[in-house]
């Protein structure tokens, strides 16, 4: 597990909140053209496995796409790291107690 300044643990959920929309985004971006743009381009005349070609894409295909995705997130862009806040909790298990009131 890393260990993160709190800034630093900020940066990073941002960043993957940002890459998770984007992966987002491609999957409906994919899903749409393949799904209404392949039906517009052929129609029901090309098929895959006796189903419309459309249809073949647009769902078997973004299922697909997003795993690959998803993968992709997980080993390049997630870091495991605590939440926690480490000077917080520092602070509450030597005993003293926040005054700040």
């Amino acid at each position: 597990m890393n260990k993160m300044s709190y800034k630093e643990k900020f940066v990073q959920m941002n960043k993957e909140a940002k890459a998770t929309w984007i992966v987002a985004a491609v999957i409906i971006i994919f899903w749409w053209l393949a799904g209404f743009g392949v039906y517009g381009a052929f129609g029901f005349g090309l098929t895959i496995l006796g189903m419309p070609a459309w249809f073949v894409l647009s769902c078997f295909g973004s299922w697909i796409l997003s795993i690959v995705l998803v993968a992709y997130l997980i080993k390049k862009v997630y870091k495991d790291f605590e939440l926690d806040d480490d000077e917080f909790s520092a602070e509450n298990k030597s005993g003293k107690e926040n005054t700040d009131e």
